[in-house]
């Protein structure tokens, strides 16, 4: 029943994102997180769902997966949190795309409009106590220092 579906998508969540990591190649929570996802939606659990998602996303970032594909990924899953109406978890995304167009080289205008974006959600985050500062903190070091 739905009781069990929901059993079912929090034990995924939890599993991959907390736990199978320790034990088990990254890739491997991978297709697990997309069946997490898909089952929060069939049943409607839309903020469990997008949870399997940004951690997968995340993950396949880590992964060293091309960062044109990642983009690609990361700007389909952007519109599909715009249409569930997942605030949160979209900006979480955003974060990692912003991110990732950066790696990628974007043009000068194009970089300078991603550190405002970038900056605003850190003031965002700031303001309402939010932790997605760590996030854009995160990738922004990650931008700066290693590349």
């Amino acid at each position: 029943g739905t009781r069990s579906s929901v059993a079912h998508t929090n034990t995924i969540f939890l599993t991959h994102t907390y736990c199978h990591h320790w034990i088990s190649p990254i890739q491997d929570s991978i297709a697990p997180l997309l069946e997490g996802y898909q089952v929060g939606l069939e049943i409607g659990d839309t903020d469990r769902a997008c949870f399997c998602l940004v951690v997968r996303s995340y993950r396949i970032y880590f992964m060293g997966q091309p960062l044109a594909s990642i983009q690609n990924e990361l700007e389909a899953t952007v519109q599909v949190m715009t249409q569930l109406k997942q605030d949160s978890a979209r900006l979480r995304i955003l974060i990692l795309l912003t991110t990732v167009k950066r790696l990628r080289g974007g043009l000068d205008a194009e970089a300078g409009a991603d550190d405002k974006t970038m900056d605003s959600m850190l003031a965002t985050a700031a303001d309402t106590h939010n932790t997605l500062s760590a996030f854009v903190n995160l990738m922004k070091l990650e931008v700066f220092v290693l590349f």
